[in-house]
């Protein structure tokens, strides 16, 4: 439960500032820089990982948005696409799509993106950022602002302009098991401190976040994408993935959760069991040590 706890608070954050850095556990652990193929059930190397990643026009890299290892792990995949010859677009979920202008002008004069990232720790970020810029690959801005999710929190999707909806494929790609199942993260990443109108709420930003994610990636396809987003928008299941087959069908889609390991788990198959229908929630997973943090709930008083 509280791994499931640890991806429910990831994926709804939208904004993860003043986090400092943290100390990495179980680095010994028997599954912590293994790859797993859960499809296949069976661990897979880091050659046959590059070798597919250079097949996908999407690369998703699914990440805890705090852990130090994932970052490297990310880079490590981008320096690996740059030295096969790809350019393609980097995408990040920690810069708002109104930043794009800015993020263009400082690719044009060489100025620091730094000061443009609202709220996450620019840190975590700044080495992707600047391989990026070295290699002449796009970055794109890709999440929603938060000015932007609050009237549908509030008042639901009829607060969208007129057909987006339908354009973005909210409710195509969406069915009551899902509802039920992304409910039940968004209580359990609140500790059960939630009222249904909020909860029902952060489902419909969530949603609306996910297929703008897509939306996003779609547009910039034509480059190849390597989209750094948190694990849970990672999800093939509910998350971005689902929201391009849904509009895209057959879209060469590979979404890579890096997990960290638990303690009291070295059973891989065991890791990221609960989904919504049979399929995987990832194509790959690749597991890391894991970060330390306090209790999430003792914000909430328990």
């Amino acid at each position: 439960m509280r791994n499931s706890l640890t991806l429910a608070l990831v994926l709804v954050c939208s904004a993860c500032a003043g986090i400092p850095e943290l100390v990495l556990r179980d680095r010994d652990h028997p599954l912590a820089g293994r790859i797993w193929d859960p499809a296949s059930a069976t661990f897979i190397d880091e050659m046959e990982l590059l070798r597919r990643a250079a097949q996908a026009e999407i690369l998703l890299l699914g990440e805890t948005h705090d852990n130090p290892e994932h970052h490297r792990l990310q880079r490590r995949i981008l320096a690996a696409r740059r030295e096969a010859g790809a350019r393609p677009a980097l995408l990040m979920e920690q810069f708002d799509i109104d930043q794009q202008p800015a993020i263009d002008e400082v690719a044009t004069t060489g100025g620091d993106l730094g000061p443009l990232m609202r709220g996450w720790n620019w840190s975590h970020y700044r080495g992707l950022a600047s391989d990026a810029q070295m290699a002449g690959m796009p970055l794109r801005a890709a999440n929603l602002p938060r000015a932007a999710l609050r009237p549908v929190v509030r008042d639901g999707f009829s607060t969208l302009p007129a057909a987006e909806g339908e354009r973005l494929g909210l409710n195509a790609a969406w069915d009551g098991a899902r509802d039920k199942y992304l409910s039940g993260i968004i209580e359990a990443s609140h500790c059960g401190k939630v009222s249904a109108p909020l909860r029902d709420g952060l489902v419909r930003a969530q949603r609306l976040r996910d297929a703008t994610l897509a939306d996003v990636a779609l547009a910039n396809i034509r480059h190849g994408v390597i989209f750094i987003l948190g694990r849970g928008h990672a999800r093939r299941d509910i998350g971005v993935p689902h929201y391009l087959e849904t509009r895209r069908p057959g879209t060469r889609v590979l979404s890579i959760g890096l997990v960290e390991v638990s303690p009291a788990n070295t059973d891989a198959s065991r890791y990221e069991a609960d989904r919504v229908g049979p399929a995987p929630a990832f194509d790959v997973i690749w597991f890391t040590a894991r970060a330390e943090r306090p209790d999430p709930c003792l914000a909430f008083g328990k």
